[in-house]
């Protein structure tokens, strides 16, 4: 199979490539604006070509599937920073809205069989650019599923990866070792967490299981940030360090959200790790047979106090990153 991944070069990007090259069988291109990172990953590896390019250029994305003529597209390309989006949203619309826009047209014009967007939790009743943004972009895709005779829109969200660029794990653990102090924005904060294997897994598992419109949501554990700073103390073995706490961030959230309320009434259970949303509109018969009878997924009701738990899966994502 031949796959498509847009931000190809980012951490999810990245380990995509490395889990679909583990069948003998799977070609990638990998469509990015980086060029140094695709000459310092993706330089030499077999089976994976490289174009540089970015999603707001529908003519580069519409030439380049139509050269290529990918089985599947993985739209992994957006920006993310939530502060940094707040104060300029324009950007984040050119990428995030109408980048993914370009995606899905341009997909659709090479005859793919499925194209999948990488959302986020955000999404879920979003109250930042970012989020906003990707709930566009969410429904963007169940558009052109529905307008679709023969392409495969579908999305799905994730949580915060724990070794991801940007993630404030990594972080702390750094500002330890240098200044013995974390700044945390607020002690109330709780986050869904999943490690960048699970995220790897989610989204295949997403694109394999998509029948049509769907936005799919992992079942995954949340954690306050109380939780969180006692896995670090645990894993770098230091108990004295300063917790700063610095107030939220424009646009952050103190829980986050994966699944609403209103979104209940049209979700089914894929299988034990994932859910779908289907669409409240739609020419397609889904057959996914179990409704899920369960909460909303907002990250204070679904909160793991498991600390050693915590512990096991930082230290899995951190390796796995490295």
């Amino acid at each position: 199979m031949k796959y498509f991944i847009t931000g190809g070069t980012g951490s999810l990007g990245k380990a995509l490539v490395n889990k679909l090259l583990q069948d003998p069988k799977n070609s990638i291109i990998v469509f990015s604006r980086d060029e140094g990172k695709q000459a310092n990953i993706f330089r030499n590896v077999e089976r994976v070509s490289c174009v540089i390019g970015d999603v707001r250029d529908f003519k580069k994305l519409d030439t380049t599937l139509n050269i290529h003529k990918p089985d599947f597209v993985i739209h992994a390309a957006a920006l993310k920073r939530v502060d940094d989006m707040e104060f300029h949203p324009d950007e984040c619309v050119k990428t995030n809205v109408h980048g993914s826009e370009n995606v899905a047209i341009a997909s659709l014009n090479s005859g793919v069989k499925k194209c999948i967007l990488i959302s986020t939790d955000k999404a879920c009743r979003p109250v930042n650019v970012y989020g906003s943004s990707k709930f566009l972009a969410e429904r963007i895709f169940t558009n052109f599923d529905y307008n679709s005779q023969d392409t495969i829109f579908a999305s799905v969200r994730y949580g915060n990866v724990i070794a991801s660029r940007g993630s404030f794990i990594p972080l702390w653990i750094s500002q330890i070792r240098e200044a013995n102090e974390i700044t945390v924005t607020s002690h109330e904060c709780s986050r869904f967490l999943f490690t960048l294997k699970e995220a790897v897994c989610t989204v295949l598992e997403s694109l394999d299981s998509a029948q049509g419109g769907e936005v799919f949501i992992p079942k995954i554990k949340s954690f306050s940030m109380d939780t969180i700073v006692s896995a670090i103390k645990k894993i770098t073995e230091k108990s004295n360090f300063k917790v700063k706490e610095i107030g939220l961030r424009p646009g952050e959230k103190l829980h986050e959200d994966m699944l609403a309320e209103t979104e209940l009434p049209f979700t089914k259970e894929v299988s034990s790790n994932l859910l779908a949303v289907l669409p409240q509109y739609t020419h397609k018969s889904h057959s996914y047979e179990n409704s899920y009878t369960g909460l909303e997924f907002n990250s204070s009701l679904h909160l793991s106090q498991n600390v050693d738990d915590l512990v096991g899966l930082i230290e899995f994502g951190l390796e796995i990153a490295n």
